[in-house]
């Protein structure tokens, strides 16, 4: 996680790698990798798990909609409100991909990584939501509802996607293994390209005082979020529980600097 964030840093500063270019690599992964990747993980669901993926899949927008609402009164607090709609973006998203699935992987075996994507169904389309509404509520100005709509608009890529998988997992129909090598490994490429990016432009300066807050705050309110979750979804088996409390405790990472 760090070493390409570390690598962006070291050639940015030597100026062996320019800044400007993160902006392009940002544009590469939202519109090319992410895309791919969804479509990949979608197509590759496991169907045989029926009786977990709707109470999974539902679950996911459901806690989202409990973590954003906590962020956003959260974020009326004096030590938040300088920074109100950053605050509200830290404390509301999570990185379910790459290191929520190895994680599950890792804790739960492979059952834990299946139910993991199954959770993980709406992720992206919830994430543009989420900036959407948090611009809504926060930044009704012009300028704040012209990011939001070009944050719909970056999201259709990663929808139509999302859609192609999710309807070859329904019809058990497969990518041909000629083509899912090379999509495969485009959407591989999504996680270092971000975490590079960061360390291209990442900067030192920052209000500690709240950033020491808004990470204990996050992890609270995440794992309060998830356990509720867990009541209001009684359907929900032991291990697909597991996912969700684990899924609940992932950090940020990529998805605060995609949006």
């Amino acid at each position: 996680i760090y070493l390409p964030i570390f690598l962006g840093f070291l050639v940015r500063t030597t100026g062996y790698f320019p800044a400007g270019l993160a902006p392009s690599i940002r544009q590469f992964v939202l519109k090319i990798t992410i895309p791919l990747m969804v479509f990949i993980n979608m197509s590759e669901l496991d169907t045989e798990l029926l009786a977990q993926v709707l109470p999974l899949t539902l679950s996911l927008p459901v806690w989202m909609a409990l973590l954003w609402g906590a962020a956003v009164l959260l974020s009326l607090l004096p030590v938040f409100r300088k920074h109100r709609f950053e605050s509200v973006l830290a404390m509301s998203f999570f990185n379910i991909g790459y290191i929520g699935w190895a994680v599950c992987d890792v804790v739960l075996g492979t059952d834990g990584l299946v139910r993991s994507l199954m959770f993980s169904t709406l992720y992206w389309p919830g994430i543009f939501v989420v900036a959407l509404a948090t611009h809504l509520v926060i930044d009704r100005s012009g300028e704040g509802m012209g990011r939001a709509l070009g944050a719909v608009k970056s999201a259709i890529p990663v929808l139509a996607a999302f859609a192609a998988g999710l309807t070859l997992a329904l019809l058990d129909l497969d990518v041909p293994g000629v083509l899912a090598g090379p999509l495969s490994s485009f959407g591989r490429m999504t996680s270092p390209l971000i975490l590079f990016g960061v360390g291209l432009t990442v900067s030192f300066r920052a209000d500690w005082k709240q950033v020491a807050l808004l990470l204990p705050v996050r992890l609270i309110i995440g794992f309060a979020a998830a356990w509720l979750i867990l009541q209001l979804f009684p359907g929900l088996d032991q291990s697909s529980r597991r996912v969700i409390l684990i899924v609940s405790l992932m950090p940020v990472g990529a998805s605060a600097i995609i949006i």
